[in-house]
């Protein structure tokens, strides 16, 4: 065997004693979800859903959504995308509260899912593009289960 191709096997085999975490990944930018800045509406079953993102500024993006039914409020939450030197995490805040739980962006291939596996539910909350209008966000727990809903692109209220 050549030199070339024992560096090669070695080099291979490695790869294969090194820990999941340790692999270099992506370090993905705020400019990456720039898209969602604005304003969103549409449904979750029988919920209205209103969301609202900042531009990406300062290495920071907010958000707001609130639920509604029959026109009435029955819940909201907050979102911050915080981007550093090891790429963007999403912080939700269900009813104002932080999530002790950050969901790190780990991909962008055509969704762009926040994983955080140590959450109880959810560990993705991903958004999938639907055109420059739409967005189908949804979330997905460790077992397959999975809650989506639609969104369409709506000017922001004055």
């Amino acid at each position: 065997m050549s030199r070339a191709k024992r560096l090669a096997v070695v080099a291979a085999l490695g790869t294969l004693s090194v820990p999941y975490g340790c692999i270099a990944q992506d370090v993905h930018s705020l400019q990456e979800v720039s898209f969602l800045s604005g304003c969103w509406s549409g449904q979750m079953g029988s919920l209205e859903v209103r969301e609202q993102w900042t531009e990406a500024e300062g290495g920071v993006m907010l958000a707001t959504t609130r639920f509604f039914r029959n026109g009435e409020l029955v819940d909201f939450e907050f979102g911050m995308m915080l981007e550093d030197e090891g790429g963007v995490t999403l912080w939700p805040y269900p009813r104002g509260e932080r999530s002790p739980n950050g969901f790190p962006l780990v991909s962008t291939d055509g969704e762009y899912v926040f994983e955080n596996l140590e959450h109880d539910f959810p560990v993705r909350i991903i958004y999938a593009r639907r055109g420059e209008l739409g967005l189908d966000p949804r979330i997905e727990g460790r077992d397959g289960e999975s809650r989506g809903w639609t969104l369409d692109r709506v000017a922001c209220p004055e």
